[in-house]
């Protein structure tokens, strides 16, 4: 019976999510291993500075060596959120979908690497944008095992923004969440053991 318990959590708990995530990947992807930094995140298109009322148009790719694209096949997602300002995006494309407050890939889009949005900034340009973006790369097993994910931050501030800047700061897991972890971890493994036992 111990053995079937110690087989049970050697099982991966987390499954994958080709269809695209809500808020349970907004502070990353973790259902697919640890963060990992040879999972790039490249940004393009945003200003340094933005105007107010203004739409850019950008782009978020994320490239692994360590985990090669096969075509066709699953490859990658994103979680996306803002704290001020509109994302738009192609619907026609099929690709990105709003969820839970923030923006994630579809299925069709969970094939690819790199996904294209506009950004419409806020009225007030003496403010700034948060834009937290968590990206995988995925090997097309259908299950988190052998993935790859990374997460940033990114400030964009107003014109007249005159106040504390913030780049590439990735959200951190604070003492708390890793007590909560282990704790909800004992908490399985008690009721997997008493389940076998009847």
């Amino acid at each position: 019976m111990l053995a079937l318990v110690i087989l049970a959590l050697l099982l991966p708990i987390g499954t994958s999510a080709p269809s695209g995530i809500g808020t349970s990947a907004d502070d990353g992807c973790l259902c697919h291993g640890e963060k990992n930094s040879d999972t790039s995140i490249l940004v393009t298109g945003l200003p340094e500075f933005f105007e107010s009322n203004t739409t850019y148009n950008f782009s978020v790719e994320v490239t692994s060596e360590n985990i090669p694209m096969d075509s066709g096949k699953p490859a990658g997602g994103f979680r996306i959120l803002i704290s001020n300002g509109m994302v738009t995006f192609n619907d026609e494309e099929g690709l990105i979908q709003k969820k839970d407050g923030g923006w994630t890939h579809t299925a069709a889009g969970n094939t690819l690497r790199m996904w294209n949005f506009s950004f419409t900034s806020p009225m007030d340009n003496s403010t700034y944008v948060d834009f937290t973006i968590h990206v995988n790369a995925v090997n097309g097993n259908q299950a988190s095992s052998g993935d790859e994910w990374n997460g940033l931050t990114i400030r964009l501030p107003g014109t007249q923004y005159d106040g504390e800047m913030l780049s590439n700061q990735a959200k951190h897991f604070a003492p708390t969440d890793y007590v909560v972890g282990i704790v909800s971890l004992l908490a399985l493994v008690s009721i997997m053991a008493i389940t076998l036992r009847d």
